[in-house]
């Protein structure tokens, strides 16, 4: 763009970046006020920054924008990681240039996998989009407060120990039923042993997390598990994430959910939690759905770009 620099980001830029990002989360609440206020935004940027660097673009000597990018390993690969506070531009147009300046640098260095995330906001995905992103995961967030009884007789308990290698199925039946297509996740089947001794940590950690159950005739067939995130600029230091959820296979579609979901939406309202926060692949078709459906509004997109 006319008038805009773009260079190497360095430190002497983390103020400038800081102030730009407060602009973006303050037009950001306007819309959706349930995202959290009283923020460190140098703080943020500084946990985006990592061996990649990334790219500044000044204006008359000013910061209108900034991108950063920290390279990762998973189950699918090398990958570049730009998080919630990873970028922001005075002009989404800007947004563009930063990525054709951070991206060379990624590519060369063998990332060819890019995630980015952008405000649900049209204005703030459309320059992604324009650079061949697109979406692959949804945060959101919603209200707690008291929920009407599901139509179903299944029966909602808090989780204990022994219930660790049936929440080892059910993540399992969740990890099966997105490899198919629309989804094509690619994951290897995973260990049921193994998933259960991970399971311990919910109880070794009780002030963190909350688990639930849905039995019917004594046999658990859907879970929920709740998680203190630590907070940034999507979790409000006041509330509580659903971070799993499953229903066993043949038992979808009968309210089992629905129940579940109910019920601790419920649960958060009276133990203090104002917000509840979760996340879905947006080719999962039935979270897509479903959890717009339970009232979740999203609140940032993940945005993805694969380089043949």
């Amino acid at each position: 763009m006319t008038g805009v620099e773009i260079r190497p980001f360095a430190d002497e830029h983390l103020d400038g970046a800081a102030a730009l990002l407060a602009e973006r989360h303050a037009r950001h609440r306007e819309v959706e006020p349930l995202l959290p206020g009283d923020l460190d935004f140098r703080a943020e940027i500084e946990k985006e920054r990592g061996e990649l660097g990334g790219a500044v673009a000044l204006q008359g000597g000013e910061v209108a924008g900034y991108l950063l990018g920290q390279g990762r390993e998973a189950w699918f690969g090398a990958h570049v990681w730009s998080s919630i506070a990873g970028h922001a531009a005075r002009e989404p147009e800007v947004v563009r240039d930063l990525y054709a300046f951070a991206a060379a640098g990624w590519v060369e260095s063998g990332y060819r996998l890019h995630f980015v995330f952008a405000p649900a906001l049209p204005e703030a995905i459309d320059p992604w989009f324009r650079l061949c992103f697109g979406g692959s995961a949804v945060l959101a967030a919603q209200e707690t407060g008291p929920q009407p009884p599901g139509d179903t007789d299944v029966e909602i308990r808090e989780g204990e120990p022994d219930d660790a290698r049936a929440a080892a199925r059910l993540d399992i039946h969740m990890a099966e039923a997105m490899n198919p297509s629309p989804s094509f996740s690619g994951r290897e089947p995973q260990d049921e042993d193994k998933l259960a001794a991970e399971w311990a940590d919910v109880w070794e950690d009780p002030e963190n997390h909350r688990y639930f159950v849905a039995e019917r005739g004594g046999t658990v067939i859907g879970h929920i598990l709740l998680y203190r995130r630590p907070p940034d600029l999507r979790v409000p230091a006041v509330s509580i994430d659903l971070a799993d959820a499953s229903t066993a296979p043949e038992e979808r579609g009968t309210g089992v959910g629905l129940a579940l979901t109910h019920h601790v939406l419920g649960w958060a309202h009276d133990n203090g939690y104002p917000v509840m926060t979760t996340d879905w692949r947006m080719t999962n078709l039935f979270a897509s759905r479903f959890w717009p459906r339970r009232g979740f509004r999203p609140s940032f997109v993940r945005l993805e770009r694969n380089i043949p």
